[in-house]
């Protein structure tokens, strides 16, 4: 069912800024949403439970984290049932979030600040793991990721923190596993990363980086490792999977000098940097073997945080579509993000076309789209061509934050955009299947929209071939601003 965007929302008030998305919520709720509370209907498709994470607190105790990464992480669940919308919402019980809820302070060193008492509490100490950036539902289980860090198990059905996962001991102490692993639907295999320094034979640092590989089977089991090694360790966020490799943009984001941070002068924020001298490289690594098949040299370094769909064309050529910032100033914005008041980082989405026989980049932007982030797709159809991407977006050169939505058609360049309205706001949005009998075969997107005129928060149903909203499920609560969402054709209900 499609209907009018005006009778979906909820009754204006007055409008403000976007800010009181960034204030924590402390209670833990679980309550169903009837379905006449629901305005417009629910498709039949949309089924299952959708997932969100990001920081559930961006300070405590009166003290402000130093970066938006920082804040614990906070998993949202909303199960679509015959009976209405069951909400569900909890923390991820590390050991810094309970440290410091305990103490009502902060007393541990993280990505952007330091722990309070100096070097003697923070010379050696690696940033604590806060769980809250990205989340995947495989093999079974829920896991919460943070990509300086191991992952963290919950149960999907209660969100009842279980504990540090490490694969049945194969994450080593010092292995990271990264936010944005990517499951090949064909096959059901997870494939993710992790970086770190390299060491020689003998266990000595290179002063080179290296990033290690893991592919885990349908069964939720780590089944083969690997790593290679790059020219420095550099901070990387995602990557690109196609049917054969797994591809991997090095922008140079390094550390300046590691003495400082180490001896805990500086957080690990303040000990990266920008450094475009040291040069960019492309990473093309087979995935059957994790051998690195082609580095490509970029000649103008960029910074792509998050990667779209990629796939082998046929003729040599990998297609990757990414959003690319020019620089790392976007670090800047994210470290004073909860104060900001229009500059949220929006990207630009370009298309990079790797031909491995001459060893040549190609690069198009989508230039009719607008800025923005979280790029999405029908992952029935990852590692194969896509037509489709889909944005959170900022509307206007006025915006302060997401306030819509694009589609961009890739074989055309042309977008279509939907302005959520004053007082709305957004971040990522994830894609829904179309059933067969379906007269939409582009299926829907699932997002949570913040109303900042009446502090609380809906999740919006769109329409993902047109953008109109079908249907708002108006919560109880406001879901602090985050990062990434899932989603699992199972309703995790107790």
């Amino acid at each position: 069912m499609t209907a009018e965007v005006s009778s979906l929302r909820t009754s204006p008030g007055k409008p403000v800024t976007h800010h009181g998305g960034f204030e924590a919520l402390n209670e833990e709720l679980d309550y169903l949403v009837p379905l006449n509370a629901v305005k417009g209907t629910i498709p039949d498709a949309v089924s299952g439970t959708f997932f969100r994470i990001g920081p559930g607190r961006n300070k405590i105790g009166g003290q402000e984290f130093g970066h938006w990464f920082d804040g614990d992480g906070m998993l949202h669940s909303v199960s679509f049932t015959i009976d209405g919308v069951v909400y569900r919402n909890r923390y991820v019980r590390t050991p810094k979030y309970l440290a410091e809820t305990r103490a009502n302070k902060i007393v541990m060193r993280s990505f952007g600040h330091n722990a309070p008492g100096g070097i003697r509490k923070n010379m050696g100490r690696l940033p604590a793991n806060c769980a809250n950036t990205n989340l995947i539902y495989h093999g079974g289980k829920l896991l919460a990721l943070w990509e300086g860090g191991r992952p963290w198990q919950l149960d999907p059905t209660t969100l009842d923190t279980i504990g540090e996962y490490d694969y049945d001991g194969k994450l080593g102490r010092f292995n990271t596993f990264s936010a944005h692993g990517k499951v090949n639907p064909r096959t059901g295999v997870y494939y993710n990363f992790g970086i770190r320094p390299s060491f020689n034979p003998k266990g000595a640092l290179t002063g080179k980086g290296a990033i290690d590989l893991y592919k885990i089977a349908p069964s939720g089991h780590l089944v083969e490792k690997g790593s290679f090694e790059v020219g420095f360790l550099s901070f990387c966020h995602d990557f690109a999977l196609t049917e054969n490799y797994m591809i991997f943009f090095q922008s140079p984001i390094a550390m300046k000098s590691p003495v400082p941070w180490l001896a805990g002068l500086i957080p690990f924020d303040q000990a990266i940097a920008w450094q475009p001298e040291l040069g960019m490289k492309i990473y093309v690594v087979r995935t059957a073997d994790f051998q690195v098949e082609k580095v490509f040299t970029v000649n103008q370094p960029f910074v792509a945080i998050h990667f779209s769909n990629a796939w082998e064309s046929g003729d040599g050529r990998i297609e990757v579509d990414l959003t690319r910032y020019e620089d790392f100033s976007v670090n800047e914005q994210l470290r004073h993000v909860l104060h900001s008041s229009g500059d949220t980082s929006a990207g630009r989405f370009m298309r990079y076309r790797l031909d491995l026989h001459s060893d040549t980049i190609e690069a198009n932007e989508y230039k009719e789209a607008l800025g923005g982030e979280f790029p999405q797709w029908d992952h029935r159809y990852t590692t194969r061509p896509t037509s489709v991407m889909y944005a959170a977006c900022m509307m206007g050169d006025d915006s302060t934050f997401f306030d819509g939505v694009e589609r961009i058609d890739l074989q055309t360049g042309k977008v279509k955009t939907h302005a959520l309205g004053e007082g709305r706001y957004t971040s990522e949005a994830m894609h829904v299947a179309p059933r067969e009998e379906d007269d939409n075969q582009e299926g829907w997107l699932v997002s949570m929209v913040y109303d900042a005129r009446d502090h609380s928060s809906e999740v919006v149903i769109f329409d993902a071939r047109t953008l109109d909203e079908v249907a708002v499920v108006p919560l109880r609560n406001h879901v602090p601003f985050g990062f990434h969402c899932g989603y699992s054709p199972r309703s995790f209900i107790r």
